[in-house]
């Protein structure tokens, strides 16, 4: 599931010259500026307000699916109204998927950072593979498995999946598009943005049928990088090889 990929490392910001604070040392603030504590008050209820309605809705939705529970019910399971549950998910769906998945930031970031002579594929490949054999982590299984359920039993979750898939390859492929200064309707960095996607869609669908079957734990992650490497081959050595008829 597209909450369940980490974030990247934060970038360290370069040293200022020196003889001059860093930003956001003592110097640098202004003074008198704190954060008001009631302003962080509000903050943490609102937090938690979110996290009993994700709470509740998760249960929910695993005990009877997605499309046979109301917003309503949501609501009084978590202990609020209607509203707060639109104020903190405009729709229904956002409570299963982020609006803006963090493997998006993640994805762009790890193709912004690879070293030179490194090909996109390779990147971001490698941190596709690397993201999904994280689901095969004995505290992700339980997880994985009821968010397969709900997900699988819902149409409205896959279009929506597949939308978000497609949402992460047009950034990929725009990105891509700006590094390579490709002209308007070259079709290589949506080739190579829908290659990737697609390693990360099969990798997510293998690691759920696996789970829901039992499997989780280091066969699972060992499962999940050993078909993830196979991918990538295909991905850096093209397809030229593979499947030739005989």
């Amino acid at each position: 599931m597209i909450r369940a990929v980490p974030a990247p490392e934060p970038v360290a910001p370069p040293a200022p010259p020196r003889g001059q604070p860093a930003e956001g040392d003592a110097e640098d603030r202004p003074r008198g500026r704190r954060k008001p504590r009631g302003q962080g008050i509000r903050e943490h209820r609102r937090q938690q307000t979110r996290a009993r309605i994700v709470d509740a809705a998760t249960d929910l939705f695993d005990a009877r699916g997605f499309d046979a529970v109301s917003v309503v019910e949501i609501a009084q399971r978590a202990g609020v109204v209607e509203k707060t549950v639109f104020n903190h998910f405009p729709v229904k769906e956002g409570l299963v998927f982020d609006a803006d998945p963090p493997m998006r930031a993640a994805l762009l970031d790890a193709v912004r950072r690879r070293p030179a002579g490194e090909s996109v594929a390779a990147a971001a490949g490698s941190f596709v593979v690397a993201a999904v054999s994280l689901l095969g982590t004995p505290e992700a299984a339980d997880g994985v498995a009821r968010m397969a359920r709900v997900i699988r039993g819902s149409r409205t979750l896959q279009v929506r999946e597949r939308e978000i898939l497609g949402e992460l390859t047009t950034s990929l492929a725009d990105l891509i598009a700006e590094e390579t200064a490709a002209r308007p309707g070259q079709i290589e960095p949506w080739l190579a943005a829908h290659a990737v996607l697609g390693l990360y869609a099969s990798l997510l669908e293998l690691a759920r049928d696996r789970v829901l079957a039992g499997v989780s734990g280091p066969e699972l992650a060992a499962e999940l990088r050993h078909q993830g490497r196979r991918g990538l081959a295909l991905l850096q050595f093209g397809l030229a090889g593979y499947a030739k008829r005989r």
